[in-house]
């Protein structure tokens, strides 16, 4: 049978079968039942609504989304990547959700594809598989959020870097480029610097004396430079004029002074507690996410796996193995310049924030199921182990990831309408979300009624309506109006004119001026 598609043979045998299933199902367990499941919380209704302005109003944006955490705010280019998949699905914001959905598909594709170039193909296809399935990874692909595009960045850059040193030089701009579109996705992707950094002065130092290589190494570093720089320009403008907002802000989260007043003072003990948390993160990045939180038997996976990866490492020189030692020293580099680096961050670590070490965390994993399906019938019951655990945690999860969710689109078009139906020609009015994520102003809400002949007032007009609607999707108050909210506090009239529930909805408390 022929392939039309880049990495598989003209002659298909039983493993280029297996991947097309596991394709087949990752296409399946990624867009299936989208519109009922998809998040679309106050972040996302922000970032559709920016986005529709710049297509409508032509309203365009120099920085992008502000973090959940330290208030920094990242490049624009996810808002510009929404752009067009917005406009095609406009007022819906499913557009975007699907764009991410296929990238999702994409890397797993390109994780077996790319993978086995670098670390063979029973191990590039050990890793795609378990990540087509990870429920973890399949959430992230399955709405739109600026992290989420994060692993097929990262999976390319370290392509790239492959490339780079087995090829042709010239791919240090490529990885540079790469490395400027991850770092506008989320900040703590700026710790890939040091596995790129590690591995360009390796090369550097092992090359030097091929004079026409270094130069060439250098153009391309300095292309990428470039690249990079014109990239972060607007958000350095944006500190110029801020005080260094985002600078400090990064500098604070990363290494805060709150948090370090919290640790202990002497050496030993600052020593110690980098070590717990270091052997945490390790145990985050390559236990916790596919196989979730169970602490006595992660920590076991846990020593198995560095065990393995040690003795992996010793075998890379036998020279059956040589054409995939670049790859995987790679791998290795990434994987543990991620984790040390993360040690000293002093912050809860969320999933998203180490989405972009998903490709890597998989590969190894692959490498090492590679490792142990040699080793005779003991690394196959291994792997047998790791897939029954695997299966225990992701299957019910992704079950959860897929069914229908409360706050579905489809239930805020409905209250939506209700008030649109509500509102006067002309009306001026204003909305206020009580709910638990802390989104005041219901941009998910909003959105929807922007799309409409009558959205609500715009900021600079929010002290002077006529009509203000209070959605109360917690239902935490019983009395809405007692709410501290400042919109409802200098409310004139405080008696509710209606007060009415949605179908699978909010309650909604309705306050006019007369």
């Amino acid at each position: 049978m022929k392939m039309n598609f880049p990495g598989f043979p003209k002659k298909m045998e039983i493993r280029h079968y297996l991947f097309i299933l596991v394709l087949l199902l990752a296409t399946f367990v990624r867009f299936w039942n989208i519109p009922n499941s998809v998040q679309f919380l106050g972040d996302q209704g922000r970032d559709a609504l920016i986005v529709s302005k710049i297509f409508k109003n032509h309203d365009l944006v120099f920085i992008g989304p502000v973090t959940s955490v330290g208030n920094m705010y990242l490049g624009p280019l996810y808002y510009y990547f929404m752009v067009p998949f917005l406009m095609l699905s406009y007022p819906s914001p499913l557009g975007p959700v699907y764009a991410v959905a296929f990238l999702g598909l994409l890397t797993i594709y390109l994780m077996y594809v790319l993978g086995k170039e670098m670390v063979g193909e029973r191990a590039a296809l050990f890793a795609a598989t378990l990540m087509a399935f990870s429920a973890i990874v399949v959430s992230f692909t399955r709405f739109s959020w600026n992290p989420n595009p994060a692993p097929l960045i990262s999976l390319l850059m370290i392509y790239a870097i492959f490339k780079a040193i087995k090829s042709d030089v010239k791919y240090w701009a490529i990885v540079i480029l790469l490395f400027s579109v991850l770092i506008q996705l989320h900040y703590l992707t700026l710790l890939s610097s040091a596995g790129i950094g590690l591995i360009w002065l390796w090369q550097l130092i092992s090359r030097f004396n091929d004079k026409k290589l270094v130069k060439k190494m250098f153009f391309a570093t300095a292309v990428g430079a470039v690249i990079f720089f014109t990239s972060i320009l607007p958000l350095v403008l944006f500190d110029l004029k801020h005080d260094a907002l985002n600078f400090k802000a990064f500098q604070n989260i990363l290494v805060g002074e709150d948090s370090f007043e919290q640790t202990s003072t002497d050496l030993k003990g600052r020593l110690s507690e980098y070590v717990r948390d270091t052997q945490k993160e390790a145990r985050h990045i390559l236990v916790d996410i596919p196989l979730g939180q169970n602490n006595q038997i992660n920590l076991v996976f846990l020593a198995i796996i560095l065990i393995l990866l040690f003795l992996n490492f010793r075998e890379l020189k036998v020279d059956q193995r040589k054409k995939y030692k670049y790859g995987i020293n790679i791998i290795f580099t990434f994987l543990f310049s991620g984790i040390f680096l993360i040690g000293f961050y002093q912050h809860t670590i969320y999933d998203h924030y180490v989405a972009y070490l998903f490709p890597i965390t998989f590969l190894t994993l692959g490498i090492t199921g590679d490792y142990l399906y040699k080793k005779g019938i003991l690394g196959k019951f291994l792997i047998l182990v790791f897939i029954f655990f695997f299966l225990k945690y992701n299957l019910p999860l992704m079950k959860i990831v897929m069914s229908d969710t409360g706050g579905r689109i489809v239930d805020i078009q409905r209250a939506v309408d209700t008030i649109t139906s509500r509102v006067k020609q002309n009306e001026k009015y204003n909305i206020i979300l009580l709910t638990g994520t802390g989104d005041i102003e219901g941009q998910n809400y909003r959105y929807f009624l922007s799309a409409t002949n009558n959205p609500p007032v715009v900021d600079e007009d929010r002290g002077n309506i006529d009509t203000l609607f209070i959605i109360n999707d917690d239902r935490v108050l019983t009395n809405v109006v007692d709410s501290p909210i400042y919109e409802i506090v200098v409310f004139p009239n405080k008696i509710p004119s209606e007060v009415y529930e949605v179908e699978n909805g909010p309650e909604i408390t309705v306050l006019r001026r007369e």
